[in-house]
């Protein structure tokens, strides 16, 4: 009977097509709304629903949330959500419908928690204790920080990826990043590529290959995996162009 009643307290996901009668019931209630965006090809939607939504701990968490489920080439999504470039993406709203949060690409159940926890105490709610409410966040609107969501991304959208690998405290990773991946030629020339950012040594880096004895290292590569150029050291924005030049001409 305590199981059963547990089951019953947890959140549920309502189905696509009910975001704005979720919208609704935020506002009416007073309660903050969690929105997870999907798409039909999006295979890593899937696997967050199964594997993070879908957890126990982390559907406790969301307790107190109202749950959204909807989909990108929704018109619900479009008429009411910020314009969603790729999927999946879990929005956090306030019952003011202030974004309070997006979180971009599929995570597990240990990386959506401290998403959930900061969303929790930006919204004043309770996070509970010996939490550390530090999520990863990104400076840039370009890059992606996993491999499997840039790939699916540029496989809906029919681009290609670029993979930068970096070194923290290398000072010429910093200068590739900020003064040649920043400039406007190069992002312009760049703009049918995913940009995935990993660091030198990671599990992530390491899962994918990607792992080079030297950093910083450009990976250009089809969605489908597939090298087209691999570009190892410091560049500048000329000599990096040649390399972008070559990978595009091997599409």
């Amino acid at each position: 009977m305590k199981k059963m009643m547990l089951l019953i307290c947890l959140p549920i996901l309502l189905l696509s097509g009910d975001l704005r009668d979720g919208l609704l019931k935020a506002r009416k209630e007073h309660k903050p709304l969690m929105v997870y965006v999907k798409s039909d090809a999006c295979t890593y939607c899937d696997k967050m629903k199964e594997r993070t939504l879908s957890n126990t701990s982390v559907q406790k968490n969301m307790q107190g949330f109202i749950l959204v489920t909807a989909d990108k080439n929704e018109k619900e999504a479009k008429q009411y959500l910020p314009a969603t470039r790729y999927t999946p993406t879990v929005y956090f709203i306030s019952p003011k419908f202030k974004v309070v949060n997006t979180v971009k690409g599929y995570l597990g159940k240990d990386d959506f928690t401290l998403w959930i926890n900061d969303s929790k105490a930006k919204l004043g709610m309770p996070v509970g204790e010996n939490v550390t409410v530090k999520p990863r966040t990104t400076k840039s609107e370009n890059w992606f920080y996993d491999m499997a969501s840039a790939e699916d991304y540029a496989n809906q959208t029919g681009k290609q990826v670029m993979v930068y690998v970096e070194n923290k405290r290398s000072k010429w990773s910093k200068k590739m990043r900020t003064k040649t991946l920043n400039n406007k030629k190069v992002k312009k020339a760049l703009e049918n590529f995913v940009w995935v950012k990993l660091q030198k040594n990671s599990e992530e880096a390491k899962a994918f290959g990607l792992n080079p004895k030297l950093a910083p290292t450009v990976y250009f590569r089809k969605a489908d995996g597939s090298s087209l150029a691999t570009a190892k050291g410091y560049f500048g924005v000329d000599d990096f162009m040649l390399w972008v030049n070559y990978a595009k001409g091997q599409i």
